[in-house]
């Protein structure tokens, strides 16, 4: 059987939910009341945004773990590194971030190795 939508799910929600994290926390206020630590649990309970991240990386967890039960660690958790790939491509769409050429080189290369691993095609 094909898992490949778990880890599609895994990947997607814990983008979703970086995104969603980095929303909450730069609200006006949000980072002068994360200055201690009753400040940021305060912060986390009180934002919306904050706390749809956590869930959105609890169902990345939860899809991950169903990951780890159908397919080998070696070749699975590689594909962690499409996060890293989706992550800068939200940063720059949706945040306007600037990404600096260097890292979209890393980012090609990244790429490659997935495509390599997923080349490779070992699963459990």
């Amino acid at each position: 059987m094909d898992y490949w939508w778990l880890i599609a799910l895994s990947i997607s929600s814990g983008v979703a939910g970086q995104t969603a994290l980095k929303l909450g926390v730069s609200q006006p206020g949000a980072a002068r009341g994360a200055a201690t630590m009753v400040g940021l649990l305060t912060m986390i309970v009180q934002s919306p945004l904050v706390l749809t991240g956590l869930v959105l990386y609890g169902i990345g967890a939860l899809a991950w773990i169903a990951v780890l039960a159908r397919m080998d660690l070696s070749y699975a958790y590689p594909f962690l590194a499409l996060n890293f790939v989706l992550i800068t491509l939200v940063s720059r769409l949706a945040l306007g971030e600037t990404i600096p050429t260097a890292r979209w080189m890393g980012i090609a290369v990244i790429c490659v190795g997935i495509f390599l691993i997923a080349r490779s095609g070992k699963v459990g």
